[in-house]
């Protein structure tokens, strides 16, 4: 397991800043707009890939059953950690999202951040997307959030920024912490037959009375175009309809070249 992982806090404040409720609204919006009975009007919830469960926690706060799912047993203690702190019960499911089964199904999930990208292969794709169809409700829905195919290539390199817990109201007991953040550098080798960027994440991390720190390593991604992701959902046949959008904003934008669209949003129901 990444280091990165290993280290809950730190990852919570260099990628927390961010509406979270904002985008639970989102994620309610399209299994209300596009979700059909009897997944519409269940109040259940997966997230994928959650590391801290920011938005399964949100979720929970709103009174649904939430689910949290990841690989890393020191994440999910943190988001079992911060939902007992927030008076909310999370189910937690250790396992990895390219195989995996839920005890009872959920009317909706999600896949945000990114996350999507651990998913090397085809074959773990498609794998991947029966698995969530599996845990789906009839009529649930699964949205997935990937960077926009404009964005993913190395001119958008190095990709750095500056978070600090003070940033997040989610985090204002946490003592000041700086966590200076390249994910991506200019020199990260690509496989141009696998598809794969080895990626590199850095943090230094700065905390209040400490010496500084650098918790860094490398990963495997893969971000998809929309065609090929197109292809690869028809192919696991789980799935009866697809939605492309290009932000996660009530009422999105669709998925175009144009200056609203930000990011590539999926919206499949079972």
């Amino acid at each position: 397991m990444s280091k990165l992982y290993a280290d809950p806090l730190i990852y919570d404040i260099a990628f927390g800043d961010r509406d979270f409720e904002d985008e639970c609204r989102f994620l309610k919006w399209c299994l209300a707009t596009f979700g059909a009975a009897p997944a519409r009007d269940d109040r259940s919830f997966l997230e994928l890939a959650a590391g801290p469960a920011r938005h399964a926690r949100a979720f929970a706060r709103w009174g649904w059953r939430a689910v949290a799912l990841d690989l890393s047993a020191e994440m999910l203690a943190y988001a079992q950690q911060g939902a007992a702190a927030e008076g909310v019960r999370l189910e937690l499911v250790q396992a990895d999202m390219g195989d995996f089964a839920l005890s009872q199904p959920v009317a909706l999930a999600a896949n945000l951040m990114e996350s999507f990208s651990h998913l090397l292969t085809n074959e773990q794709v498609v794998a991947h997307l029966c698995a969530v169809g599996r845990a789906l409700l009839p009529g649930g829905i699964y949205v997935i959030e990937m960077a926009h195919p404009s964005t993913i290539w190395r001119d958008s390199l190095p990709n750095t920024w500056v978070a600090r817990s003070t940033d997040s109201p989610a985090l204002s007991g946490v003592p000041y912490t700086e966590v200076e953040v390249l994910f991506g550098a200019a020199d990260d080798p690509y496989d141009w037959i696998t598809q794969q960027w080895l990626v590199t994440t850095r943090l230094v991390v700065r905390e209040a009375g400490k010496p500084e720190r650098v918790i860094e390593h490398s990963t495997a991604h893969r971000w998809y175009q929309a065609q090929e992701l197109r292809a690869l959902i028809d192919l696991s046949g789980a799935f009866s309809q697809t939605h492309w959008f290009g932000n996660m904003v009530i009422p999105p934008p669709p998925l175009d070249c144009g200056p609203s669209s930000e990011r590539m949003i999926i919206v499949l129901r079972k």
